[in-house]
């Protein structure tokens, strides 16, 4: 059963032998990929509708992307079942027309929604593809020059669709500045880049995860990039992580300075691009598992979500305290997202990790 538990004091809990108030819900009668909550996270019900036979209870996630217009309308990536698309807030689905069937990025362009990049792997090569048609078609604008190399991870301005951000499983970052035409090197990573983040409100700021390594910056569009060492989370003085501890990062989108970094061992908070670290107060118990998704509040830097194991944390003062929701999931969750426009709405999916 999907269950809302709220964390109260240990001293409570030892001393006055007082419950936690509780409410619950019945679980959802299918497995599922992809999760919604209308509710801010208190609980979640899946959205895996394709057709009346068909439902998405087995892919797994890998990119979320959504119209830079219409929040109803969102695009999914997935490790082996392509690409999905809703136009109606996931209440119902359809696998889009996309050769590869490995999906690790997506970006909609903010000022045309028809034009979407996508990469993936197709005949075991790694490509960049775009549309000009919302998906109808779709030309390959980066390949890479043989077997064995992903494409796992790629950005894009928020401001200037153009400028794109592109990263390998070998720690390879690209960028273009005329829409996909023509790239060039920026890093050459010491690992595969999981994640790029590009500031919301200040571009110029990029920022990468190596995976299981360290967070790198560049505060010029990748024309430089700090001293990795100082990038380590490992180096916080308070905190004695490992580089290796860390999976998952994300960015306070009304302060891009702002980052949040989790894994084995729970999640750290930078207000400096990177540069200090310092631990955020988590649940013990949630240490015990990775960290793999972290979501911020758009409207509200305060409000802090990710997931470890099979439950879903929601703070809403910076970390101090949480509030826990069971989500009586198999797989790990790979990817949270706000819905743009109301942060009630929350998107969770799922995948397997080896």
């Amino acid at each position: 059963m999907l269950k809302k538990i709220f964390v109260v004091s240990c001293a409570c809990l030892l001393l006055s032998g007082c419950g936690a108030p509780q409410a619950t819900v019945e679980k959802p009668p299918v497995p599922g990929s992809i999760y919604k909550s209308f509710d801010a996270g208190r609980t979640f019900v899946p959205k895996i509708t394709v057709d009346e036979k068909r439902r998405i209870t087995s892919a797994d996630v890998l990119t979320w992307a959504f119209h830079p217009t219409d929040p109803q309308t969102m695009y999914v990536g997935t490790a082996s079942d392509g690409i999905f698309r809703t136009t109606d807030g996931a209440e119902h689905w359809e696998p889009m027309t996309f050769p590869p069937e490995r999906v690790y990025g997506l970006a909609v362009d903010p000022t045309n929604p028809d034009r979407i990049f996508a990469t993936g792997v197709y005949e075991k090569v790694a490509k960049v593809y775009r549309t000009e048609d919302a998906g109808a078609n779709w030309k390959e604008v980066y390949v890479e020059p043989g077997p064995g190399t992903v494409i796992s991870s790629f950005a894009m301005h928020p401001t200037d669709p153009r400028i794109l951000y592109a990263a390998t499983d070998k720690g390879v970052v690209i960028k273009s500045s005329d829409g996909g035409e023509q790239w060039k090197n920026v890093y050459d990573a010491a690992g595969p880049v999981t994640k790029i983040l590009v500031g919301s409100k200040i571009p110029e700021a990029v920022s990468l995860l190596v995976f299981q390594k360290n967070i790198v910056f560049s505060g010029d569009g990748g024309a430089t990039w700090a001293d990795p060492a100082k990038g380590v989370i490992a180096s916080t003085t308070d905190t004695a992580v490992t580089p290796g501890a860390i999976v998952s990062m994300a960015a306070d989108p009304s302060t891009p300075s702002t980052l949040y970094a989790g894994g084995t061992g729970g999640m750290y908070r930078s207000l400096d691009f990177g540069k200090t670290w310092s631990a955020v107060e988590v649940i013990e118990s949630a240490k015990q598992y990775p960290i793999r998704a972290i979501a911020i509040n758009p409207r509200n830097p305060s409000e802090i979500v990710f997931a470890a194991g099979s439950v879903f944390y929601r703070s809403t003062d910076g970390g101090e305290r949480w509030s826990v929701t069971e989500l009586g999931i198999k797989k790990g969750v790979s990817a949270i997202v706000y819905e743009p426009g109301n942060s009630d709405i929350i998107y969770f999916g799922i995948r397997s990790f080896k």
